[in-house]
């Protein structure tokens, strides 16, 4: 069965006709009528009732022509996807951000990586230790972290490429709203909410617990986590785009604190692994997030 030969027939039955399949394969129609009559052969069913000089696509060819157009597209896939390995090009890309770096910022770059034909985009989340494993052991094609304490990183390409604001929040009806300025002494009197990855041990999330007070509560799911802080439950230290919407409908605010006045920026980096901008498709999805994030790029100082 030739590649070749099922594309006639798709074009055939798309156009009603042989002869315009044979135009548009640029091949003679006696040829091309004999291929589909071969392929009929080989499958053993009729797809075209043919009449004196006139051919239509028979009812085993209309139960038959879905099939046909799926396969014929995934063949297409195959070959291009093919071309694509022979030129050095990914066909999958992974992307790893880390947790708690906010989503909206990377929306649009993630939506211009989706419009590349024929390449598959692998996204997920893990803590920042994880992704630089991935990358250094080449698991992963790019990552996108907050901002280490390493000046030059020596295995892998990288770029800084701005911030985001983290904000001080709880409900107008929490005792620490009355406040003009909030010190660290009053958050430790109260409940803090923190948006972090739970462990099933107790005590091992009080070890790691390095907050505003003693008494806090984890969330994984940080909508969940909103939900408890218009409810009055704490405070907690969020992304702006997470609480942006909530602030400004009333339900929380933003608090100034005496170490942070106007908030806390969190710097983000890009690493991506050697060689990947040396492919179109990797350069590309590498400008992009470079180029078309929505995080703040004023300098900080």
């Amino acid at each position: 069965m030739n590649l070749l030969h099922l594309q006639a027939l798709l074009l055939a039955a798309e156009t009603g006709s042989i002869s315009a399949a044979a135009r548009k394969l640029g091949k003679k129609q006696p040829q091309v009528s004999q291929w589909i009559s071969d392929l009929e052969i080989d499958l053993g069913v009729s797809f075209f009732d043919r009449t004196g000089n006139k051919t239509s696509l028979s009812k085993d060819g209309e139960r038959l022509l879905p099939y046909l157009s799926h396969s014929m597209s995934q063949l297409t896939k195959l070959v291009k996807s093919a071309e694509m390995i022979a030129q050095g090009e990914s066909t999958v890309v992974r992307i790893g951000i880390e947790n708690y770096v906010p989503d909206l910022a990377f929306a649009t770059p993630l939506s211009q990586a989706l419009e590349l034909p024929n390449l598959c985009i692998e996204v997920y989340r893990e803590d920042k230790a994880q992704l630089m494993q991935d990358l250094n052991e080449g698991d992963v094609d790019i990552i996108i972290t907050h901002e280490s304490d390493i000046l030059h990183h020596q295995n892998f390409e990288y770029c800084r490429v701005g911030h985001y604001r983290e904000v001080l929040t709880c409900s107008p009806k929490h005792p620490l709203s009355q406040l003009p300025v909030v010190t660290t002494n009053d958050l430790s009197q109260h409940r803090e909410l923190i948006w972090g990855e739970t462990d099933s041990d107790l005590e091992t999330i009080n070890e790691n617990h390095d907050g505003f007070s003693p008494n806090f509560g984890f969330f994984s799911d940080v909508q969940l986590l909103i939900a408890m802080l218009t409810r009055d439950k704490g405070f907690a230290f969020l992304p702006n785009e997470c609480v942006d919407a909530y602030i400004k409908n009333g339900e929380l605010i933003a608090l100034n604190c005496d170490f942070e006045p106007v908030g806390i920026d969190r710097r983000i980096e890009l690493c991506w692994r050697n060689g990947l901008t040396l492919s179109q498709y990797g350069l590309q999805i590498v400008e992009a997030f470079k180029n078309s994030h929505q995080l703040q790029s004023r300098p900080i100082t």
